[in-house]
């Protein structure tokens, strides 16, 4: 089996690697374009939820029903958010569907379970993070709205994308490993060539000696070949990097759902603790106090011991 795998390697192996090479351009031009238009989407969905906030800030002081406060807010924000292209077929289609019957809007059960109304629920059944008291985790936090937004978690709505930007990001060291170990696995299939050398009939070992120099050779380019794939993946992976992009939109969504909090409980988190401080220094006193008590009397009986 061994053998085989070597033989493999020892003979297709530049083959072997310019197909990975073609696949992965393949997913990397998919993956970027699917996350530039996710980026633009979220983007959009953000600094809209900014804007709306500041409006209710103006509006009112402090925020009663979270519950109500988040419908209105997605509510506002849905028709200014553009719509990504895996979606506007099924868009344009409910649409029409809603101009029959005279109603507002008709979201499908595929709208809901992978479209924008997906993403809107997931919000909503998070409104327990925003009515604590205490901070969520935001990152966390967006890691669980994220989880079922296909959108966002699968390339052409079956590869899962996060897997396929790690694999992208690490394919220049994978073909500079594939070009050396080209390279040695050639060389040790042509070494025992040269066993069968005969030194005292060189004439007859011509034939020999080529096919050990060919053999050297193909085992020097797949190195050469590695090397050069590595260049091209990492020249892409610096100008258009997938991970990046995708990390860039996760802390934009992990930042607008900082200020969602921030809007719910920025100035009443804010008299609470001007509330709370004082008394909790008064504690502090308190526990000190009780402690220095304490050493005091041990110290006491020692003595009179």
């Amino acid at each position: 089996m061994l053998a085989i795998i070597f033989e493999f390697f020892s003979t297709y192996l530049i083959e072997f690697m310019t197909s990975m090479l073609v696949v992965g351009l393949f997913f990397r031009w998919a993956s970027f374009l699917q996350s530039r238009k996710e980026d633009a989407y979220f983007s959009t969905f953000t600094s809209e939820i900014d804007k709306l906030i500041y409006t209710y800030k103006e509006k009112t002081a402090q925020i009663s029903d979270v519950d109500k406060f988040l419908a209105e807010l997605l509510e506002d924000v849905k028709d200014k958010l553009p719509n990504r292209s895996i979606r506007d077929k099924s868009h344009n289609k409910n649409k029409s569907k809603a101009d029959k019957l005279g109603a507002k809007n008709v979201v499908s059960l595929r709208e809901y379970a992978t479209g924008d109304q997906s993403f809107f629920l997931a919000i909503k059944s998070e409104s327990a993070s925003f009515k604590s008291k205490f901070p969520p985790n935001y990152n966390e936090l967006t890691d669980r709205i994220l989880e079922n937004e296909s959108a966002w978690n699968k390339l052409f709505s079956f590869f899962p994308i996060a897997p396929i930007s790690r694999l992208i990001d690490i394919l220049p060291g994978l073909f500079v490993v594939f070009g050396i170990f080209g390279t040695f696995i050639g060389i040790s299939m042509a070494l025992p060539e040269i066993a069968k050398i005969d030194f005292n009939n060189l004439d007859a070992s011509g034939e020999i000696l080529t096919q050990f120099v060919k053999s050297v050779t193909y085992a020097m380019q797949t190195s050469i070949a590695g090397i050069m794939f590595s260049l091209v993946t990492t020249f892409l992976n610096t100008i258009a990097p997938v991970t990046g992009m995708r990390k860039k939109t996760h802390k934009k969504i992990a930042n607008c759902f900082e200020n969602v909090w921030h809007a719910v409980h920025g100035d009443q988190d804010e008299r609470t603790l001007q509330q709370t401080i004082p008394a909790l220094l008064e504690e502090v006193k308190a526990i000190r106090l009780e402690m220095n008590n304490s050493k005091t009397n041990e110290e006491l009986k020692k003595e009179s011991a």
